[in-house]
């Protein structure tokens, strides 16, 4: 389990399929299970990318349950909830450092899916782990705990600081933060001009489930960072339908479930008519009937 806060790994272990690129070690799957989960509680992992935390899971003989988009699931268009069957305890995600590996097309499938988070463009990435991390946290129980390990990105001369990305947009309340060495980099063999500070850590970073769902969380986060509003409004209707499990719903209840978060965001009088506006985009949401929509899926 974990004693502090810095956690270092030489050896990944055996654990999952070596050959799959971007897998992390099954040592600090381990210990995030040995110090978080309840006994006898659910552990999850929505992406279980090449079966780390599968095999970890089996080792220490706890409930489990894991699935990846390329199992078929997609944690952008399903409620994880729903998915689950009952709430978890704890949940562990280990998603893309946005394109830094891609991974439809090449370590899974013949050909890139669109709801692979490795193959957006940045907005469409920050929205897409926006919505994404409050599916898991609304999947979490009262008081469980879900933790997500992302790495940065340097990439044509910028830094992409994600890790603070995460941090400033999950639900939750951050309750650890483990800086994880990285080892055996790809960027190790590389030789670089200039004076280049490599990467060589990752984060996991804990939240505490509080309150009931994400979009409350969200409410009262917006007033104290300011995030692209655009991409906001589309992952807070884009979670709405999301809930229902693959059901329609009407304009009429649509307002209703948004209605306490629009309350928070005193600065926008006009959200029914933004809401409205977010429904247009025919990527993600198809209109039933007059009045009635539902969440695109795969």
């Amino acid at each position: 389990m974990f004693n502090h806060s810095v956690c270092s790994y030489p050896q990944r272990g055996q654990y999952g399929q070596s050959g799959y690129r971007g897998n992390c070690t099954g040592f600090i799957i381990r210990d995030f299970i040995e110090t978080y989960l309840v006994k006898s509680g659910l552990f999850v992992d929505p992406s279980i990318g090449g079966g780390t935390s599968v095999d970890v899971a089996k080792e220490l003989g706890v409930r489990f349950k894991g699935t990846d988009l390329h199992q078929g699931y997609n944690l952008l268009t399903q409620d994880l909830l729903s998915f689950l069957g009952e709430p978890a305890n704890l949940i562990w995600w280990h998603p893309p450092y946005w394109n830094m590996i891609r991974y439809s097309g090449s370590q899974w499938g013949k050909e890139a899916n669109p709801w692979d988070l490795s193959q957006m463009d940045l907005e469409q990435f920050q929205e897409a782990m926006l919505l994404a991390m409050m599916n898991i946290h609304d999947a979490t129980e009262q008081g469980g705990h879900y933790g997500i390990l992302m790495g940065n990105l340097r990439k044509d001369g910028h830094y992409y600081n994600l890790s603070s990305m995460v941090e400033r947009m999950a639900a939750g309340r951050l309750v650890d933060e483990i800086i994880k060495i990285q080892h055996n980099c790809v960027s190790d063999g590389r030789q670089y001009s200039g004076k280049l500070v490599r990467i060589n850590h990752e984060k996991l970073l804990v939240f505490k489930k509080e309150v009931q769902t994400a979009l409350y969380f969200l409410a009262k986060a917006m007033n104290r960072t300011k995030v692209v509003a655009g991409i906001t409004w589309k992952a807070v209707v884009r979670r709405v339908l999301q809930a229902t499990g693959g059901q329609s719903m009407s304009l009429a209840s649509i307002y209703a479930a948004i209605e306490p978060y629009a309350a928070e965001k005193s600065e926008n009088k006009h959200w029914q008519e933004k809401v409205r506006q977010v429904l247009q985009d025919k990527r993600f949401f198809k209109r039933v009937e007059i009045g009635v929509y539902t969440l695109i899926e795969v």
